[in-house]
């Protein structure tokens, strides 16, 4: 009697299973087939229509910007003067075109938005933090909100902030890494550049700088934990699969850091959301700086917990990466590490003193080396892509379907563009920017600013980022001789995953003899 009915139900379940096979299947090979003819016209690597599989690849090296560079160069098609469009994925082009940038990042809400792969950045399962925020006009409300406190607007102390944090570096070189003669300390500058920008995020984003300069050390382990997390979230910004999976509440709660962790990227956020809690509380007196604003502003305690969190993610990486490659492109260029120093040794700014912003702006090789150093290495090299309206758009005669997502290539963009700066755009060249005439030096600065965004997409912590560079440059070079230890390898580490993770620049920091 069980055999007679157990036997159909098998049978019964078996077709079910098939039925379902077939049916995921031929919606597999529509899909396939809708996404190759409605991008058909824009070339790419040979699978790149039919499966994700070429970027998936190319995300999990490492090198991914390398491999949009490729694209473009192997494959793409010219648009305009200034780049190229190629398709990298069954729904995905990439570009190096900045006029078709500064379109799709516009401040005007157009027919460009952004999708899925912003939510592999979350700071928590319930809410939404300023990158992750799809809704045009909420990302909008929450730009307004944020805005004051990042503009320095609603925060006088800023700068003088920023300053302790430059002279925390230098106590701590002098205290412990000072060579002399052979007597050397290795100083590791990769991991000094991260703990720097920390410690200034944290200062202005919580109130508090959490110290990892004055310790010397990674605190609560956070820098590996998000070394050992950004090639997750690459992968899972990658795969759409993965990306919808991670999406389903269940799952991302399981997914994202909890504060009950006791180290990573869960500690912090436990210790950020004690700190934000006591703010609210009144158990610490009331100050002048981001938490106020933000709170002033309308922002709850949860969201001004997960901002600070993103501020963290994203502030402190992409300005370490400029800290880094900045020095290691002047250490390797003698006459400009010379040029530099000369310069700076020339101010008379008291060593007392950490430099104002103000007085850095009007030295010239200065900031030419920093413009230089934001160009010649893009701190944010990932797809950043951005969606096509429902009414599609045709861009330099190029047709965009709808839903298509538009990636950019920021090294195209920036550091290989001969269009806007000059045959050796390759080279890291300071004075480029100072022989150029008036109508090149305009098309030159346009560009530059696209480096931290546009639009209502543009980098909200640009004013903060060129206060840290414009100090650390500055008074780094002015107080210390420098040279690398290994000028063969002279970053042990260099990865890409969207976001940088670099380790290993060991330099000689020496006093400078006047």
């Amino acid at each position: 009697m069980l055999e007679q009915i157990i036997g159909p139900l098998q049978a019964s379940s078996t077709k079910i299973l098939c039925l379902f096979a077939v049916v995921w299947l031929s919606w597999i090979v529509v899909t396939t087939l809708v996404a190759y003819n409605t991008l058909q016209h824009i070339p790419g690597p040979p699978l790149a229509a039919f499966t994700n599989w070429w970027w998936i690849k190319a995300a999990i090296s490492g090198k991914g910007h390398l491999a949009l560079k490729y694209a473009c160069d192997r494959y793409g098609m010219k648009v305009s003067h200034e780049g190229s469009i190629a398709r990298i994925s069954p729904h995905m082009v990439v570009t190096s075109d900045l006029e078709l940038y500064r379109k799709a990042n516009a401040h005007r809400i157009n027919d460009y938005s952004r999708g899925p792969w912003y939510k592999a950045f979350k700071m928590d399962a319930e809410r939404e933090n300023l990158f992750t925020e799809l809704n045009d006009e909420k990302h909008s409300l929450m730009r307004a909100k944020l805005s004051p406190g990042y503009s320095g607007k609603d925060n006088p102390q800023c700068e003088p902030s920023i300053n302790q944090m430059v002279m925390d570096v230098v106590h701590l070189i002098q205290r412990k890494y000072l060579s002399v003669r052979s007597n050397i300390k290795p100083l590791d500058w990769a991991e000094l550049a991260q703990y720097f920008t920390l410690d200034v995020i944290t200062y202005l984003s919580l109130g508090e700088a959490f110290g990892f300069v004055s310790d010397d050390t990674d605190k609560y382990a956070y820098v590996k934990s998000m070394e050992d997390n950004f090639p997750i979230m690459n992968i899972f910004s990658a795969v759409p699969l993965l990306s919808s999976i991670a999406r389903i509440p269940t799952v991302q709660a399981n997914l994202i850091p909890s504060p009950k962790e006791k180290t990573g990227l869960g500690k912090v956020k436990a210790v950020a959301r004690q700190i934000i809690a006591s703010r609210f509380s009144g158990e610490k007196a009331e100050r002048y700086d981001m938490v106020t604003s933000f709170k002033n502003h309308g922002l709850s305690q949860l969201e001004i917990s997960d901002e600070s969190l993103f501020q963290l993610l994203a502030g402190s990486d992409t300005t370490a990466t400029i800290v880094r490659t900045g020095f290691l492109s002047i250490l390797t260029h003698p006459h400009i590490y010379r040029k530099l120093q000369a310069e700076a040794v020339a101010t008379d700014v008291p060593l007392e003193t950490i430099i104002s912003h103000a007085q850095a702006l009007r030295l010239p090789y200065l900031q030419a080396c920093i413009k230089e150093a934001l160009r010649h290495h893009p701190a944010a090299a990932g797809l950043l892509p951005r969606v096509v309206g429902p009414q599609g758009d045709t861009h330099d005669g190029v047709y965009l379907p709808p839903g298509t997502e538009v990636a950019f290539c920021a090294w195209n963009m920036h550091r290989h563009n001969t269009e806007v700066y000059g045959a050796d755009a390759q080279i890291f060249r300071p004075e480029r920017w100072l022989e150029a005439s008036p109508e090149r030096l305009a098309v030159m600065e346009e560009a530059h600013h696209l480096v931290f965004g546009n639009g209502r997409f543009r980098c909200m912590g640009e004013n903060i980022a060129r206060l840290e560079l414009n100090k650390i440059f500055f008074e780094m070079i002015r107080r210390f001789d420098w040279s690398l230890i290994d000028v063969v390898n002279p970053i042990k580490k260099n990865m890409n995953y969207g976001l940088f993770v670099q380790k290993g620049m060991f330099v000689r920091v020496s006093e400078l003899e006047n």
